[in-house]
């Protein structure tokens, strides 16, 4: 293992490694996978953010209010999970959840949309424009500011929150001021260079990757769609800025770094930042600093990009 790597680090890549031992079928497998639950993040819900559960056209949402009064900005978060795994309605979120509705002054909607194998694509980006769309026409019953709307996610959930912006520039949805995308795959062909030349400080091989992919996808074609890897959309123009957040030995930094590079060429605000030390979900280490800080960034720039939505002020994304 890498000397860079902190022993909590090294421990979590020491899990994914047990998880995946002797799993020759991942389809088999993937009761138990399930079954697994991750620890609660950060320091469990905030206290004065209220939570809440409600449907939107079939697709579960979870809601994250902070207290005060008026129209709130909303963000719509999409949790990560390979598209097989993760659930927004099992509490191992709260407390992530709760402390950006906190940090961020916002409104936060987590999409509890259809898993495959079971539900292929594209329902579960379908579900996520679906919840997006639904809380948007219904503002004002939700209490929700029309003009300060983002989204984000991690891993297969930051995928989702670059389709659902690709979606909302096509189908003349909802107006998107952010995409916030943490640890993100934005190309499900797994071609980088980090992916055909492994590290041992990944979490995973580009052949285990893809056969949890091809349990998403019906087709080696799909692969490809836009909507499956939102770095191949023929044209980003008109997209909504966008925020990346990578980790240092992350194999889908590659590909994050150049969606940045390709929204920057097509005229849109993107900045993209990697931070030292982390592997593919470190950023969700409970109780270490760096990860600590990690969320943090995170929310203070989606705070930033309300704070600017709502005062009619031109976004202005910087990295540190």
């Amino acid at each position: 293992m890498a000397k860079e790597l902190a022993a909590p680090v090294r421990a979590l890549l020491e899990q994914y490694r047990s998880m995946g031992e002797g799993v020759q079928d991942i389809e088999a497998a993937l009761p138990q996978l399930r079954a697994w639950r991750a620890p609660d993040l950060s320091d469990g819900p905030v206290d004065d953010v209220e939570i809440s559960d409600i449907v939107i056209e079939n697709v579960p949402v979870r809601l994250y209010r902070p207290a005060g009064d008026g129209g709130l900005a909303l963000h719509v978060y999409f949790h990560g999970g390979g598209f097989v795994l993760g659930s927004a309605l099992a509490g191992d979120l709260d407390g992530l959840l709760s402390r950006r509705a906190h940090d961020a002054a916002c409104l936060v909607a987590s999409v509890e949309y259809r898993l495959a194998p079971e539900h292929r694509f594209p329902a579960g980006a379908d579900d996520c424009y679906t919840a997006l769309r639904g809380l948007v026409a219904d503002a004002e019953r939700h209490g929700i500011a029309r003009d300060a709307v983002t989204v984000g996610g991690v891993s297969a959930g930051g995928n989702l929150a670059a389709v659902v912006a690709l979606m909302a520039r096509d189908l003349d949805g909802p107006a998107i001021a952010l995409h916030l995308l943490e640890a993100a795959g934005t190309d499900v062909t797994k071609t980088s260079s980090a992916w055909r030349h492994p590290r041992p400080e990944h979490d995973t091989t580009r052949e285990a990757d893809l056969a949890m992919i091809d349990l998403y996808l019906s087709s080696l074609a799909e692969r490809a769609h836009p909507y499956a890897s939102p770095l191949f959309a023929p044209g980003l123009d008109g997209v909504a800025p966008a925020y990346l957040v990578n980790a240092e030995f992350d194999p889908r930094r590659d590909e994050c770094e150049a969606y940045a590079a390709r929204l920057r060429d097509a005229g849109v605000q993107a900045v993209s930042r990697t931070l030292p030390g982390h592997v593919h979900g470190s950023c969700g280490l409970p109780d270490r600093q760096p990860a600590r800080d990690w969320r943090a960034a995170a929310n203070a720039v989606l705070a930033s990009a309300n704070a600017a939505a709502r005062a009619g002020r031109p976004l202005r994304l910087t990295a540190p």
